[in-house]
């Protein structure tokens, strides 16, 4: 058996040493990670309180709702505690629905609504009670789609339906912003 020696040209070592160090600077990070696995927050929070949002919209009684689908947003990401108490929380969210619209967005030959947009926009005030000041204020808005029945009883479950999932997205944002800080 006869071994050779094989001469590398000199530009095939500097092309694989920098293809190696390209892969090193993209495998080390570029501050992404995975949701939920992390926090933008200051180590001092750890718990939040959500008291029932305030109502200042056209449909009365949607808010408690709302606030429901929110806490449990941020049960659900786990990475601040969920507490009753705002006197034994560390921030503060407190809210007002300000904004409710249902609007007929298309329409048959019948002129009859086959489609409807449900409108929602909150205001928020979060509080940092360790530092005692303002940690965010946000304005959000969301739209969500949904196509009526012609059973009166079917057509106020899509509108229901229609409600949740704008109250999913406004909730999930929520603890994107306040949580990831994006």
């Amino acid at each position: 058996m006869t071994h050779r020696n094989v001469a590398i040209p000199d530009w095939s070592l500097r092309l694989l040493q920098c293809l190696l160090l390209i892969s090193l600077l993209i495998l080390s990070g570029c501050g992404y990670r995975l949701a939920g696995t992390g926090s933008s927050l200051p180590p001092h929070l750890k718990t939040i309180a959500i008291p029932v949002l305030k109502n200042k919209s056209s449909e009365p009684t949607i808010h408690p709702r709302l606030t429901n689908t929110i806490r449990r947003a941020f049960l659900t990401d786990g990475r601040l505690k969920l507490v009753d108490d705002p006197k034994k929380a560390d921030l503060v969210l407190k809210g007002i629905l300000n904004f409710y619209d249902l609007r007929a967005v298309t329409f048959d030959a019948n002129d009859r609504a086959i489609e409807y947009w449900v409108y929602l926009g909150i205001e928020v005030d979060v509080k940092d009670r360790v530092k005692n000041k303002t940690f965010q204020r946000e304005n959000l808005r969301t739209r969500w789609d949904y196509r009526p029945s012609a059973n009166v009883v079917n057509a106020e479950s899509n509108r229901q339906e229609a409600l949740d999932e704008a109250f999913r997205d406004i909730s999930i944002r929520l603890v994107s912003l306040i949580i990831d800080q994006f």
